[in-house]
C-alpha cells in the first residue's frame, strides 16, 4: 500500500484524487481490454515443476551461513533491537526477499538452508525427492512469519526473534522430511512466496506458479493491509493500553480478521468467475480458475507491499550497513560503517513517492489484465468478461483501500 504520510497524498497529491484516479485507471482497463483483447496475448508459461536437483548447492551454504549467523547473533549479542544486527537482517531480508525476487526471479530456490538440509538427507539415505505436498502448507509459514512480525508485542527481541527461527526452521525440515526437498523448495512460506512472485520478475524466467498460490497471495496481501492498519489511530485505540501478550492478541485477532477479509473478497470474485453467462454452459476445472486468480494476486499484492515497505526498506538498510560492522555488539567497527546515521530524508523525497503509487497503481492494473488474458484461456470471450470485471471490482477496492488507509 502507499507509505503512511501525514498532512497529505504521495506525490504531493491529495488522497481522494488518487483513489479516484486510481479507480478510473482500473475501469479504463477493463474497459479497454473489453473492446481490443479479443483472445489470448501473454505467453503461456509451463506450470510443470522443475527437475529435482541431485543435492545441495553453494547457494545453499551461503544460505545456511545466514541464517546460522543470525541465530547467533541472536542469542549471542546484546539482548537489544537497536544494537543486534539479527532482527535488522531478518527485517531487511523480509521486505529485500520480494524486491530481489521481482529484479532477478526466484531468488529463495537458490538460497533456502532448509532445502539444502532436505537434499543433503535425500542424498545420503538415497531417498527420493518429491514434488506432491499440502497445498496450505506455503500460506501458513508465511502467516506464522507475519505474526510474528506484525502481532507479537516482542518482533524486535533478539532472543524471542531467535526462537521463533528455530521454531520456523526446524518445522521447515520437518516438513522437507516429509514430503521432500521437491515440494519444499516452493512448500516453505519464502520459497512460494519467491517462485510467485518470480513469475512477474523483469528476467522473466520460466518457473511454474506454486501449488496454493491463491491462498499464499491472500495472506501476503491480507498481511500488508493489517500492517497498515496497524498503523492508524483507529487501531492505536483499539489496542489502547494493552501490553505484552494482551496486545498480542488484539493484534492477533486483527490479523486473521483482516486477512480473512481478504480471502472473502478473493472467494467472491472466484465465485462469481466461474458462474456461466445466462445460456452458456462452460465448464472448466475449478482448478483452473483458482490458479488464473492466483496468478492476478501476485502483482497486485506485490504492488501494496512493495510500496508500503519500500521506505523502510532503504531506512533499515542503513540500519543493517552500520551494524555490519559490529554484528555481535563487542564494540568492534570491522568496516568503518558503525558510526553511520540513517538518512531519513528517503522519505520525502519525490522519486520514491512516485514508484510507490506508479507501483502500487501497475500492480493493481496488471491483476486485471492477467485476470483477463488467464479467463480467455479457459472459456469464451463472453464468459471470461465475468472474471474481468469481477477482478476489476476487486481491484477498484484495493485502490480506495489502500490510497485512504494509508495516506489518512
Amino acid at each position: 500500500m502507499l507509505a503512511h504520510t501525514a498532512g497529505g497524498g504521495a506525490a504531493g497529491a491529495p488522497t481522494w484524487l488518487l483513489a479516484y484516479l486510481g479507480v478510473a485507471l482500473v475501469v479504463g482497463t477493463a474497459l479497454a481490454l473489453r473492446i481490443g483483447w479479443p483472445r489470448p496475448r501473454l505467453s503461456r508459461h509451463d506450470d510443470r515443476p522443475p527437475p529435482p536437483a541431485s543435492g545441495p548447492h553453494v547457494g545453499h551454504l551461503v544460505g545456511a551461513l545466514i541464517f546460522g549467523g543470525t541465530l547467533y547473533a541472536a542469542f549471542t549479542g546484546p539482548n537489544s533491537a537497536a544494537a543486534n544486527i539479527a532482527p535488522v537482517a531478518v527485517f531487511v531480508g523480509w521486505i529485500a526477499v520480494p524486491v530481489l525476487c521481482l529484479l532477478l526471479g526466484d531468488v529463495v530456490r537458490w538460497l533456502n538452508p532448509f532445502v539444502g538440509v532436505i537434499r543433503l538427507v535425500e542424498r545420503v539415505t538415497g531417498r527420493p525427492s518429491r514434488v506432491e505436498g499440502p497445498t496450505w502448507l506455503p500460506a501458513a509459514f508465511l502467516l506464522a512469519f507475519s505474526w510474528f512480525m506484525l502481532a507479537y508485542y516482542r518482533p524486535g527481541s533478539p532472543r524471542a526473534l531467535g526462537t521463533f527461527l528455530v521454531l520456523y526452521g526446524l518445522a521447515a525440515i520437518g516438513a522437507g522430511l516429509r514430503w521432500g526437498s521437491g515440494w519444499l523448495a516452493v512448500g516453505e512460506g519464502f520459497g512460494g512466496l519467491s517462485a510467485a512472485v518470480a513469475r512477474i520478475a523483469i528476467p522473466r524466467p520460466r518457473v511454474p506458479l506454486p501449488p496454493g498460490a491463491t491462498l499464499l497471495m491472500t495472506v501476503w496481501l491480507g498481511s500488508s493491509v493489517f500492517d497498515g492498519l496497524s498503523a492508524t489511530d483507529f487501531w492505536a485505540d483499539v489496542l489502547a493500553s494493552s501490553r505484552g501478550w494482551g496486545r498480542t492478541f488484539l493484534n492477533t485477532v486483527g490479523l486473521v480478521w483482516v486477512v480473512g477479509i481478504v480471502g472473502a473478497c478473493v472467494m467472491t470474485v472466484l465465485r462469481v468467475a466461474e458462474h456461466p453467462p445466462p445460456g452458456e454452459d462452460e465448464p472448466h476445472e475449478p482448478t483452473s480458475m483458482v490458479r488464473v486468480l492466483g496468478l492476478a494476486l501476485v502483482p497486485l499484492a506485490a504492488g501494496w507491499f512493495l510500496a508500503h515497505d519500500l521506505p523502510l526498506l532503504l531506512q533499515e538498510g542503513q540500519n543493517l550497513y552500520a551494524l555490519v560492522s559490529d554484528p555481535l555488539g563487542r564494540g568492534w567497527d570491522l568496516f568503518g560503517t558503525i558510526h553511520h546515521t540513517v538518512d531519513f530524508s528517503f522519505t520525502d523525497a519525490g522519486w520514491l513517492e512516485a514508484i510507490r503509487v506508479i507501483g502500487f497503481l501497475a500492480g493493481n492494473v496488471a491483476a486485471v489484465v492477467l485476470a483477463h488474458d488467464g479467463a480467455l484461456r479457459l472459456v469464451r470471450r463472453r464468459a471470461a468478461l465475468r472474471t474481468t470485471w469481477s477482478t476489476a471490482t476487486a481491484a477498484a477496492v484495493s485502490v480506495m483501500t489502500g490510497t485512504l488507509l494509508a495516506l489518512t
